[in-house]
């Protein structure tokens, strides 16, 4: 017999199925019939699809910002941070993000989660620009171009390679160093 599912089990599912084809893949039906369960399942672990949805966004925001700052918080020197949270960044799916993003634009909820989200990771990228040496003037400009260069990479997955999107971000990182060094 299967181990019963978790909370997380369930979360992590929906990020996968909101990843491949959008919040209509995570109704309750749809995954209970993924996770091959009944509903009584997901009922043991949500009140309801909504208290779900708030559930997902909280894990999202927790697994793809929190979990991955505290990761780097250890490290020391602010560029082997500013290195590892690229690497972190670029190995996870980003396709639920994406889903996220534009799901967001027709649900007020994923969109104040999105926002908290996006000021949350442009102010801990502001903080490595100035434990680089980036003048404070800058290091605004420069979290806010290369998370807009972060969100542009996951708009075009079958362009540019992990790989890819690390070699530009370090040499994002490079440009913009090299502009905002205090004199």
């Amino acid at each position: 017999m299967a181990a019963p599912l978790t909370r997380n089990d369930w979360l992590e599912k929906g990020l996968h199925l909101l990843g491949d084809g959008g919040p209509q893949q995570i109704r309750i039906d749809t995954l209970c019939h993924a996770l091959g369960v009944t509903k009584g399942s997901f009922y043991h672990h949500f009140a309801s699809q909504p208290a779900y949805v708030s559930a997902l966004l909280a894990h999202w925001k927790n697994t793809y910002t929190q979990q991955l700052i505290d990761t780097v918080a250890v490290l020391d020197d602010p560029r082997l941070r500013s290195e590892r949270l690229s690497q972190l960044v670029f190995s996870k799916d980003m396709r639920p993000e994406v889903a996220l993003r534009a799901w967001g634009n027709s649900h007020p909820e994923v969109a104040a989660t999105v926002q908290a989200v996006d000021a949350q990771r442009i102010a801990y990228l502001t903080d490595l620009a100035q434990g680089m040496g980036v003048a404070p003037s800058q290091a605004r400009l420069m979290a806010r171009m290369g998370y807009a260069q972060l969100i542009g990479i996951q708009h075009l997955p079958t362009l540019v390679t992990p790989e890819d999107a690390t070699q530009m971000d370090h040499t994002l990182y490079l440009l913009l160093a090299a502009q905002g060094k205090p004199s």
